[in-house]
This record gives structure tokens, sequence and C-alpha cells, in this order.
């Protein structure tokens, strides 16, 4: 009887210590758009949720385009040859950004804000300064500021 319950109570211990299944609820909604070594940004029509990579170093947020940014966005994306390759390789350094496409069929592009496409560099500049929005900054963008986030629409908790 004694060797039942030791192996019904370890039965129920090792059960437990499985691997921890990520909760669906913790994903963002929308559909991922571009990732950095620091953050991953996720969109769902005007919304922008930020996930920062490392919590205790990298910020997350989350909030809603502009006119400007969400036009930047879609514009930017009606003018693309889903089947181009938007590649750059006069580059310095190597970007370390991945702008994924739905329905692109060389996607995801490797881009970040010093070393893009020219044709899709203005996605990247919509995600570059939404991340600056999120720590409070107001990136300048031929000498006017970029908002990319509406400062008083906070997303719903």
């Amino acid at each position: 009887m004694y060797k039942t319950i030791t192996i019904l109570a370890l039965a129920i211990i090792f059960a437990g210590c499985g691997p921890e299944t990520p909760d669906e609820d913790d994903e963002p909604p929308g559909t991922l758009e571009y990732e950095i070594p620091e953050a991953r940004f996720y969109r769902l029509d005007r919304r922008l949720d930020i996930v920062g990579v490392d919590p205790s170093v990298d910020r997350s947020g989350c909030g809603f385009l502009t006119d400007r940014a969400y036009e930047d966005l879609t514009g930017t994306l009606e003018g693309l040859d889903p089947n181009a390759e938007y590649r750059r390789s006069d580059c310095e350094y190597s970007p370390n950004g991945l702008l994924y496409i739905e329905g692109f069929a060389n996607s995801p592009f490797d881009c970040n804000w010093y070393c893009c496409h020219s044709e899709i560099l203005p996605m990247v500049v919509v995600y570059w300064s939404a991340l600056n929005n999120i720590y409070g900054q107001r990136p300048s963008i031929n000498g006017e500021p970029y908002v990319a986030l509406e400062p008083d629409m906070p997303c719903p908790e």
C-alpha cells in the first residue's frame, strides 16, 4: 500500500514538472511584423504592441498608431511588389532586424533603421519611432518630431 501511495505521489510531482507551455493569453493580439534583438512588434490594424525581449532591460508597451504612422505603413505596403527581393548588400553593418510582410515571397526582410532597402524603410521608421515613443522620446525625421503612437490612447488592460 505504501508503495502505491509513493508511486502515486511521485507521479503527481513529476506531472507538474513538465515543460511549461506558453499561455495563449500572453501573446499580444495581431501579427508579428517586425523584430529586433530588443523587442518584437505585433500589429492589429492601428494597435501596436511592443514586447521587450528581456523585461528586466527592455521596455514593453502598447498604443495606437497616429494617422501619419498608419499612412506610412499602409501606403508603403500598397506600393510594394510581393515578389520583389528587398535586400541591401551595401551596408557597413549587417542589419539585426527582420521585417515580416505577410504574403510576400521573400519575407522576412533584413532591415533596421540604419540599413534597409529604401522602399521598405518607411515601415521600419514607424516601428523605430514607436519604440522611441514608448521610452518617452520623440525622434526627429527631416527636422520634424515623429510621433508614431497616439499619446492619449493607451491600450485597454
